[in-house]
């Protein structure tokens, strides 16, 4: 059976989808993308965010087969707050934690890693085609979050349809906040009079820490023309 298949990558989000197509009339249901991350060598922090539904949300899942033994994954937990971390050791992680689409999480390299890793995350676009709209509920106070659905974009970048959307859907005085790996330290920007005071750019597979100042709905609608 010939089927049409929608593949994205992180750049054919922001503009558009780029499709391979058989001659049909029967096509997939799913939107399957890909987006590639660095992580820092040297025993440093990189965070970044699950872009996808990949079938198997979870340290193993996700990153396992990049990472050697002596890395670790630390996954932000709210109700804590804090982080719990996961240790790999002779092949093994002492904790399997789960990493939903969209979740942020920091990565750390032994400090014996000699160069950068790049890590592949690969899955399926959580909102549904054609007009799918996701919903993500941010909590007073810390939030560790990707964009869930793969836009580029920036905070202050208008509200729409394939738009990233956080920046406008936060309330004035929230602050976001990014990690910069090659300084090991955040970048803050904060929302007044309606605009932010650093235009942070927001970009698939990256995390970021959401600082609301009210429980706010952030949605994001998937148009695939």
């Amino acid at each position: 059976m010939r089927t049409k298949t929608l593949l994205l990558s992180a750049a054919a989000l922001a503009a558009g989808v780029v499709a391979s197509q058989a001659q049909s009339n029967v096509y997939s249901a799913n939107i399957v993308g890909y987006v590639t991350t660095v992580f820092k060598s040297g025993g440093k922090y990189t965070l970044v965010a699950n872009p996808f539904d990949s079938g198997s949300n979870t340290v193993v899942g996700l990153v396992d087969a990049a990472l050697p033994n002596k890395s670790q994954v630390l996954v932000w937990f709210p109700s804590i707050p804090g982080f719990i971390t996961a240790t790999k050791g002779s092949g093994a992680w002492d904790t399997n934690i789960a990493i939903p689409p969209g979740a942020g999480f920091f990565v750390k390299t032994p400090l014996n890693q000699a160069t950068d890793i790049t890590n592949t995350f690969v899955g399926n676009i959580i909102a549904s085609p054609n007009g799918g709209t996701n919903r993500v509920t941010v909590p007073i106070g810390y939030y560790l979050s990707g964009t869930p659905i793969p836009f580029n974009g920036a905070l202050n970048d208008p509200v729409g349809t394939n738009q990233v959307n956080l920046g406008g859907a936060l309330p004035n005085k929230s602050q976001v906040l990014s990690w910069d790996a090659s300084v090991q330290g955040f970048i803050t920007a904060t929302k007044g009079s309606g605009q932010w005071d650093t235009n942070l750019a927001i970009v698939p597979g990256a995390g970021y820490f959401i600082n609301s100042k009210a429980l706010t709905n952030w949605d994001q609608q998937l148009n695939v023309q």
